[in-house]
């Protein structure tokens, strides 16, 4: 086994990427390997426990405007160097299914912006992995029945498993790059949502909330 340690570090809106990484942890800890899963959510600062070159170092999260989280983003772009350890990469995304075909999701930027970051980091990218979990944009397809959802979770536990066992033998896997061409498409929309998102509407919510604010101050 090439590594003795296994630290995930996630953040999930409907538990899915919880879930994608529980299913890793669950594999390392058959394996023997210690292993942490924490949750950075309302992180303030980021403690990174000792580490040695034989710690594999995961992320995992979901998509969110063909993009990270923009907590995910502010996490990963802070984190420290940390030259010569290994590093994957696991974003959840929306798929459905048709039938007996699976359907699965785009990427966007979430898989390619922070592999580049951690690169620069000085990180060796090891895995990157997209997980076709249930989507949950109802606003543009109805909700998926229970045997539907089953099923994709079913698929992706195998999925998700099949990928631990590579990367925690030392192997890699880069399933990210399949859809790459597809996820290209769409990375002026990633990149338009985060801006938008983060500029424009931010200052239209707030001026009523300072209004709100200002009426009931005494």
């Amino acid at each position: 086994m090439k590594y003795n340690q296994l630290i995930i570090y996630y953040f999930s809106g409907t538990g899915n990427a919880r879930n994608a990484a529980s299913w890793i942890i669950n594999v390392a800890k058959e394996k023997g390997l210690k292993t942490q899963l924490i949750n950075i959510d309302r992180f303030e600062s980021i403690e990174i426990p000792e580490l040695t070159e034989k710690t594999l170092i995961g992320f995992c999260f979901p998509t969110h405007g063909f993009n990270m989280p923009p907590l995910v983003i502010k996490f990963i772009r802070n984190f420290p160097k940390l030259k010569n350890n290994d590093v994957f990469i696991l974003n959840t995304r929306g798929g459905l299914k048709l039938s007996k075909l699976f359907i699965p999701g785009l990427s966007g930027l979430a898989q390619f912006l922070p592999a580049l970051i951690l690169r620069l980091k000085g990180f060796r990218i090891v895995g990157m992995q997209p997980l076709d979990l249930p989507s949950n944009w109802l606003i543009l397809h109805p909700g998926l029945r229970k045997k539907v959802v089953d099923s994709i979770y079913q698929r992706c536990e195998a999925i998700v498993e099949k990928f631990a066992l590579r990367i925690l033998n030392g192997g890699k896997n880069y399933k990210a790059f399949l859809s790459l061409p597809f996820d290209i498409a769409v990375f002026p929309i990633a990149f338009g949502y985060y801006f938008f998102g983060r500029f424009f509407l931010a200052k239209t919510l707030l001026q009523p909330m300072h209004a709100i604010i200002a009426m009931y101050a005494f």
